[in-house]
Parts: structure tokens; sequence; C-alpha cells
């Protein structure tokens, strides 16, 4: 009977999507997939959350295909747009709510978790179901835990690019992946020793900006926590592929060399997601524990374990390997700017006579030139009065900055001559990647450069 009410779901939303006025593409087996599962996942949530983190609520979400459909769940207050297609299950598009990526987003009033079941990383529905709780989580903590919030991705972009400090970075996340799994206790207590004096180490070096790490810590620890819990509580997937799985999308990030600001902010998901797998081995209820004081991740798994100073013997190693990578580390984000300065197309300068609001970007892949240029390669979004908008994905676009990324004077795209539009004072640009609509007076115009002062 579940068999055959799953169908005549999927049949119903094929149907009215598919006579759906706007919509762009009928749906496809991928949609059919999400749609036949939504539920299973809702229910499995349901049924863990308290077990994988005691007092997690699980909050509406939605997920969806960029120019596909959007499935919107649980949510109080569905857009008029809408349609009902079960108790608890509307369809959409993605296209008029505007979705991109994992996170979080207001959806009629309502904070809502998303996440794009499109992208060609998930090789199982099982994979994209694990992020959304991921996300579930980031829900949960933003509406019940005020003491903790999102890093300040602003910091990403000017943390040291020092090779002692990556060194030591590296030895630490190995110490942190080795304690995980460390059964006899006197070797437990030797590596937690030396992992907590790689981190006194590191904070001579780095000084403050060890707060920055921290802060991704004791939100996104957690949450990567949460998933992978999550992921792993399926017993159809099989022993080997979990562990496969596990190795490349959790752990690995703690085993796998990386130098400067590369996937820096992924690494302290990790060392986040080892802290709380640790905690939870040897302490029950730590979750309420933590959320219910005001220290972070790193000083309440401190305070749990209580670990000593000692000295540490780094092999040289470490921080040989880590003087050549760190060093071309510096000198790739030159070269980023330089391919990036090198790309087909046209060459479209923005002015900002006062500076857009900036309405979002993806931390995990802006990289900084120097102080004052960022080069973004998957997604930027700002806007200006009325319609105003320049919405990049899925593309690259630089930014000149004034002192913070949220204050952009500049930006600079490249586009295909014969679609660029400027006539009434104002300038426009559309293809899949990027959205361009903007006031102002053209200042200059060649064969291969647009300079435009955007009000």
């Amino acid at each position: 009977m579940k068999s055959i009410r799953i169908q005549c779901l999927v049949l119903i939303a094929f149907f009215i999507f598919c006579k759906s006025a706007d919509a762009r593409e009928e749906l496809t087996s991928i949609d059919s997939l999400f749609i036949s599962t939504i539920d299973s996942f809702y229910e499995t949530a349901e049924s863990m959350k308290d077990e994988i983190w005691t007092g997690m609520e699980i909050g509406p979400f939605c997920i969806f295909r960029v120019n596909g459909p959007a499935l919107l769940y649980n949510h109080p207050a569905p857009p008029e747009s809408f349609i009902k297609i079960s108790d608890r299950l509307y369809i959409g598009e993605q296209n008029g709510l505007d979705l991109f990526g994992a996170t979080q987003a207001d959806i009629n009033g309502t904070l809502t978790a998303i996440n794009d079941y499109g992208e060609s990383r998930y090789s199982r529905v099982e994979e994209a179901y694990a992020e959304l709780f991921h996300e579930l989580h980031h829900l949960y903590q933003l509406k019940n835990i005020k003491q903790i919030r999102f890093d300040n991705p602003a910091v990403l972009l000017t943390y040291p690019e020092n090779y002692i400090n990556d060194g030591i970075k590296l030895y630490e996340q190995k110490l942190l992946y080795r304690i995980c799994f460390e059964k006899d206790e006197k070797r437990f207590r030797k590596l937690l020793n030396q992992f907590y004096s790689c981190r006194l180490k590191r904070e001579q070096i780095i000084g403050d900006y060890l707060q920055y790490e921290e802060e991704v810590e004791n939100m996104e620890g957690p949450a990567f926590y949460c998933e992978y819990r999550f992921y792993n509580q399926y017993e159809s997937i099989g022993e080997k592929i979990k562990k496969n799985y596990n190795q490349m999308h959790f752990w690995g990030i703690l085993t796998t060399p990386f130098y400067g600001r590369n996937n820096l902010r992924a690494r302290h998901l990790g060392s986040g997601l080892a802290m709380c797998y640790i905690l939870n081995r040897k302490f029950k209820g730590w979750q309420r524990d933590y959320y219910g004081n005001s220290e972070s991740l790193y000083d309440f798994f401190i305070s749990k374990f209580k670990p000593q100073k000692v000295e540490t013997e780094i092999d040289s190693g470490y921080f040989g390997l880590s003087k050549f990578h760190t060093s071309r580390e510096i000198s790739g984000h030159q070269a980023s700017f330089n391919r990036f300065n090198s790309q087909q197309g046209i060459k479209i300068t923005l002015n900002f006579i006062k500076h857009p609001k900036f309405r979002g970007f993806d931390p995990m892949h802006a990289e900084s030139i120097n102080d004052s240029i960022v080069l973004h390669s998957t997604m930027l979004r700002l806007s200006g009065r009325g319609n105003s908008i320049l919405s990049v994905t899925g593309s690259n676009v630089v930014t000149t900055i004034d002192e913070e990324i949220w204050n952009v004077r500049k930006a600079v795209l490249f586009a295909p001559r014969e679609s660029i539009r400027i006539e009434n004072d104002r300038i426009s640009f559309e293809s899949d990647s990027i959205t361009l609509s903007w006031p102002g007076r053209l200042k200059l115009k060649t064969e291969k450069e647009i300079i435009f002062n955007c009000k």
C-alpha cells in the first residue's frame, strides 16, 4: 500500500508541476526520486533526532533543483505559488524563491533549511538527506541556541598564511583523528595532551585568529557531527560504502594536507566533528551540557578532559613541506587573479557610487588576493535600489572592498559581447550563471572592456 501511495504522490506532483504556466521544464527522474523519499526522510529524522542530539527539533525544510521544482515540507505558511500535494508537502519552483546551495533561507517569513539535491557530488539520496539534516541542525541552533552564531567569513580572508602554524596544524589534526579511534586509555591521554599543547603553540603564533577557528567549530562541529550520525544510521547503504564515504567526506579533511587558507573553514568542520565524536564516546548527555553554557566547543572539550601541557616533538618534515606549500599558496593567489583576468569575453567593471547591499556569497570559495581584492569563484549576490541586482552562481567575479568584505566598491566579471545591453542608463546581462541589471552611467566602452558607474 505504501508503494502505491508514493506512486500516486509522484504522479500528482508530475501533473501539477508540468501544468504550471511558469514551469521551465518537466519533472525528471531525480525529482521523482526525491518526491518518493521525502516522507521517509522526515519520519527517520523525527525518530532519530533525540538519539543523535538530545533536544533537537526538526523544522521546515525545502529541497530543490536549480531551474526545477522546489519541494517545501512541514512549512507553516507556504507561498501562494506553491501547491499542496500531501499533508506536509508542497511543490513550487526553485526560481520563484531564488534558492541556492545548502543553508537556511527565509521562505514567506519563516526560516527554512534548504538543500539542492541536483548537485552532482551526491552519489546516493542518503548523502543529500544527511546534508539536509546538517542544515536542519543549524536551523535548530539559530532558533534555540542564542550564545553561538556563525563565524564571520570576513576573518577567513585575512587569516595568516604562516608555514609554522600550518605545520603544527597538520600534526594537530592528525592527532585529533587518532584520538577519535584510540581505545587504549593511556595512549588516549598521551595523544590528548599533545593535541592540547599544539593548540597552545599555535595560539602564540596566530593569536586572536584562533578564535575564528573556534567559532567555526562551535557552530559547524555539531552540525557536521549530526550529518555524520544521520548518514551512518542507514542500514541499507552497506558497511564498505559507508566506510569509504566516511573517510572521504567526514574524516579525510583531518588527514589530507592543506596549507594557507585553502579549505581552512572545512578543516574546522572536521575538528569540530572530531571533538563531538570524542565527547560522545566518553560522556552521556554532553550535548545538552554544551548548549547549556557559553563556552566554545574547544573550551568545553578541554574542561571535560582536562589535558596537560607537554613538550611536543613535531617531525621537521611537517615544517619542510609546509614552508614549500604555504609559499605556493600565497603566490597562487596572484596566479588565480591572473587566470581570472585572462578570460574570454568583455571585461565589465561595475563602479558603485554607494556600497550595494551584500546578499550572499560562498565563504568556502572566496579567495583573498590581497587586503582589498576578493575572488568569488562560485557565488556572489549584490542588490541595490529598486530592481538592481548582480547575481553570480557557478561562475567567477572579483570584488574590490573597503576594509570588510561586505563593503563592495567595485565588481568585475566577464560576459559575451553580444549579450550585454546598455540602454536607458542601465546595464543588463543574463545567462545561466549571471544576472545583471543596474542603473547608472557608461564611463568607457572599448572592444575589450566596459566600465559602468552604478547608482
